[in-house]
């Protein structure tokens, strides 16, 4: 049985993403986003694990459209942490593009 968790962070990050994407790139990102609260994720996209803290995972949600999200065990939650381009710096796969929209984690973890 897959875990199931709830959003609690990060819904501005999206909004701010939203504002300048495409209807179909919100259509992927929000299916993305429903497969990591219903913990079907991991068996749909491609999902890496940030080497700098093993509580955040980066969903490959499409070549050009990555969602990095913090997860949260304990209490059955998740936390945007950045979405847009894979390429970004932001999202812990390589040289920078654009500005990220990435919200840092806290010092506790969440």
């Amino acid at each position: 049985m897959a875990m199931r968790l709830q959003l609690i962070e990060g819904t501005e990050l999206l909004d701010k993403w939203a504002e300048s994407a495409s209807q179909a790139q919100r259509n992927v990102m929000y299916e993305a986003l429903f497969a990591v609260g219903d913990g079907s994720a991991f068996l749909i996209y491609d999902i890496f694990g940030d080497p700098g803290d093993r509580g955040i995972f980066v969903v490959a949600v499409r070549p050009d459209l990555v969602l990095k999200v913090l997860l949260r065990r304990a209490d059955s939650s998740f936390a945007i942490r950045y979405v847009g381009l894979p390429d970004s710096e932001a999202a812990g796969l390589g040289g920078a593009v654009g500005p990220p929209v990435e919200e840092p984690s806290s010092p506790d973890g969440g």
